[in-house]
């Protein structure tokens, strides 16, 4: 199996540069809840994929439109559906090439610099099963976090994974006198690079497993409906 993974950028899912991929913290993450089915670290194998956004972007400019009967089609619930079939079509062109089975993890922030205004996040998060659906694939996972991948970040750090469902209903990055990013910042007191989050992943100081925001669960659970759909690993030693 083929993971493939697309973000927003070094600090989420990572980035590639000329030795190859460099993987960010959720790319970590995504590789700590896998590893409970498969047994392994898959990053390890070297068994990750990075799609960057452009690419995606690129991908999504060629598509046919296709109305979505009886769903909103305004540009929030759009830009979230054309994204995810773009993914799904290159997911599946890898799998045909590669004769391997692909699972296809779609990162985007529900409320950044680019997305402010864009609908509400189930609609954001549906909108990218849709997507997925569209295109007739099955093994496509949305990874959007409510509001923007901090908030998971400083549910572990900070808040030590108490209480911490009131993150998803602060302000991400729209100008506000305390957003989300400049929270992590200031409780790290340097920039959250993405060396430094990864850092803190290796020293056991974030794991995915006792996130538990509503927005990250939806994650968890459909990757582990996916996860059934390929038969990868027992469910019943999962919980």
């Amino acid at each position: 199996m083929l993971v493939l993974i697309s973000g927003e950028g070094s600090t989420d899912l990572g980035m590639c540069d000329s030795s190859g991929f460099l993987p960010g913290p959720l790319a970590f993450f995504v590789d700590q809840w896998l590893e409970r089915r498969t047994g392994y670290s898959l990053l390890e194998f070297e068994m990750f994929r990075l799609i960057s956004k452009s690419e995606l972007k690129q991908r999504s400019k060629s598509l046919k439109p296709f109305s979505r009967r009886g769903k909103k089609t305004a540009a929030e619930t759009r830009f979230f559906f054309n994204n995810a079939r773009a993914m799904a079509q290159i997911a599946i062109e890898c799998q045909q090439s590669e004769n391997v089975e692909i699972l296809a993890i779609l990162f985007r922030d529900s409320d950044d610099e680019t997305s402010c205004g864009r609908g509400l996040w189930q609609e954001k998060h549906q909108s990218m099963l849709d997507g997925f659906t569209r295109e007739k694939f099955l093994y496509g996972v949305p990874m959007v976090p409510k509001p923007i991948s901090e908030a998971w970040l400083l549910s572990a750090l900070r808040e030590r994974y108490q209480h911490c469902d009131g993150l998803e209903n602060e302000s991400g990055r729209c100008g506000t006198a305390n957003p989300l990013k400049k929270q992590l910042e200031t409780f790290l007191g340097k920039p959250a690079t993405r060396d430094l989050l990864v850092g803190k992943i290796k020293h056991g100081d974030l794991a995915i497993h006792n996130i538990t925001m509503p927005s990250m669960m939806a994650f968890k659970n459909r990757c582990d409906e996916v996860l059934n759909l390929l038969r990868i690993g027992p469910p019943e030693e999962c919980a």
